[in-house]
């Protein structure tokens, strides 16, 4: 029976259809996130988008196709995507890493339907020209870092077929018979409180989509996190990020931080954790906002009594009296920064602006401070380095961990598999340090049919090659390892687990299949309780009364 809709928001793995591929080895392109390699987890903006249309009267699908291929190998796609009907299909080309699977599905959606086919996110914003030359198929590109107006006026003027409304639409590019507008982007806005998404609505859509359907990504309910986004923009940077400050000006229009004020974070906290009990990620560094910001939201926090995991992350180390107010701001809470490099000058130089030293202080706070779990992301892919020097981030491990209290853990990926498009190194690569393999989209849709992972790779290095990359990859993954072993972090039979999946790894004989991760444990990652212990009485009523068909 088909599902009817007014807007289905698609999201589609990275390749089409990765099921039909001769991958030899995906490697660990996606080891740090909760995706699969196929990156089957869509963005937030899913969630902001459904609850603004739903709020407003526009019946709308949640999607995650990735999710559902991976979860139901014997899925007929074309069959799923027939039975989805809706006056508008949005397909996301957030990360450019769905460059191919995006394209590939909104084609069949306009095979099959014949209907209104839009893409957005911050790819397809930086590609919007060449998506709608190249590709017929898709009618609309929603640009910009913020959307939900957009694409509510955007079905308005495809459901009345009024053309010249869509000139009055900011954020939109679009085909008029042989010409090609962009409107501009005119709708980036500063105060995101009235953005806020409204969970009830949020959970209605997905609902009604079909939970397995809706699914944000392919094994949320083993290890299920919720996501706050604190601001929009970035103070920062750092040199391949699609998300940096230089990219929010150039790219997205946006000069400054976009911000919810401390009481909506927690409003959306609330909300979150009255329809499921699972730990939730506050997405930017708060320390950017304000000091009296930090404490009133602390406070406000404090005050909900948090019975969840909460989880901060930090751009730059923060000084203990920061800590401090993180610290009380519930019974569990996880830290994470990313130091990228244990060379503070690689570091620096990448664009995270602090010392070792700074490190270490925050690592010594943290501990004394009894927090939970500090978790530190480190990256290979990054110029200056070597396949040699990165085997010093175990003894940087070490003399960490000497002063971590035993919450201390660290993480090693590559930079995989794009430099971001619009990034300071995109557009400057060889003054950051890197060689680019790929400019155009199309160029990155083929290179992520590569049969190795680091064949993928957008770049390469003035200092390493991608193979290159992949043995700094695999020497960074194996120094810590050994460090996380003599520090205690992980047992001897999870050392051996992850040594010998290198050695066959480097030998051409890597792990099958799509169901773990290659150089980490996700139990090692993420929270897990059993999956029942995250439903609250409200959700359970929302799904029976669905069940009954008394949902509209």
């Amino acid at each position: 029976m088909p599902l009817h809709f007014d807007v289905a928001l698609l999201h589609a793995p990275s390749v089409y259809d990765f099921r039909n591929l001769r991958r030899v080895h995906y490697g660990p392109i996606s080891d740090v996130i909760p995706s699969r390699p196929v990156f089957d987890m869509y963005p937030v903006g899913f969630i902001h988008i459904a609850s603004y249309l739903e709020k407003r009267g526009v019946k709308t699908g949640i999607f995650n196709i990735a999710a559902r291929m991976l979860n139901e190998p014997g899925l007929d796609v074309p069959k799923l995507i027939k039975g989805i009907k809706a006056a508008l299909y949005a397909v996301d080309i957030h990360w450019l890493v769905h460059a191919h699977g995006a394209v590939e599905v909104a084609k069949l959606v306009k095979e099959v339907h014949g209907a209104p086919v839009a893409v957005g996110g911050f790819s397809a914003t930086y590609y919007w020209r060449e998506i709608l030359e190249k590709y017929p198929f898709i009618d609309f590109v929603v640009l910009g870092d913020t959307t939900e107006p957009v694409m509510y006026q955007l079905l308005h003027a495809v459901e009345g077929g009024d053309r010249e409304r869509l000139y009055e639409i900011p954020n939109l590019a679009f085909r008029d018979g042989d010409k090609i507008v962009n409107t501009g982007i005119r709708y980036v806005p500063q105060e995101l409180d009235d953005l806020k998404p409204d969970y009830t609505a949020v959970a209605r859509a997905m609902i009604r989509s079909g939970i397995r359907n809706s699914l944000p990504w392919s094994t949320f309910f083993k290890h299920p996190i919720a996501a706050v986004i604190s601001y929009k923009g970035c103070p920062l940077n750092c040199l391949a990020c699609g998300g940096s400050n230089y990219t929010y000006r150039a790219v997205f229009g946006r000069g400054g931080l976009g911000r919810k004020s401390p009481r909506t974070l927690v409003e959306e906290f609330r909300e979150i954790t009255d329809w499921l009990k699972v730990p939730v990620f506050f997405v930017g560094d708060l320390q950017y906002l304000g000091r009296r910001y930090l404490e009133e939201f602390t406070e406000l926090l404090r005050r909900e009594k948090p019975s969840v995991e909460l989880i901060f992350e930090f751009f730059t180390p923060p000084p203990r009296e920061v800590l401090s107010l993180y610290r009380r701001a519930g019974d569990v809470v996880y830290l994470q920064i990313s130091p990228e490099s244990h060379d503070e000058d690689i570091r620096k130089h990448y664009g995270r602006p602090y010392d070792n030293s700074s490190l270490l202080k925050f690592v010594k706070s943290a501990a004394e401070l009894r927090f939970e779990r500090v978790d530190l992301y480190f990256m290979v892919g990054l110029p200056m380095q070597t396949p040699e020097n990165v085997k010093g981030l175990g003894d940087f491990f070490l003399e960490l961990a000497k002063h971590g209290g035993g919450a201390l853990n660290a993480f090693i990926a590559p930079l995989a598999p794009f430099v971001d498009p619009g990034s300071p190194a995109f557009h400057n690569p060889s003054k950051y340090g890197y060689v680019l393999l790929a400019k155009s989209f199309e160029e990155h849709r083929r290179l992520l049919l590569a049969e190795r992972w680091y064949m993928m790779l957008n770049y390469e290095t003035t200092t390493m090659t991608r193979s290159q990359i992949a043995e700094a990859t695999y020497n960074a993954v194996e120094s810590l390892a050994k460090a996380k072993y003599a520090a205690g972090v992980i047992d001897d039979k999870y050392l051996d687990a992850i040594l010998e999946t290198v050695k066959n790894a480097r030998n051409g004989v890597p792990p099958a299949g799509l169901n773990s991760k290659e150089t980490v444990r996700e139990e090692e990652l993420y929270p897990k309780k059993f999956w029942i212990s995250y439903l609250t009485p409200r959700s359970v009523a929302e799904i029976i009364r669905y069940s009954l068909g008394r949902f509209t």
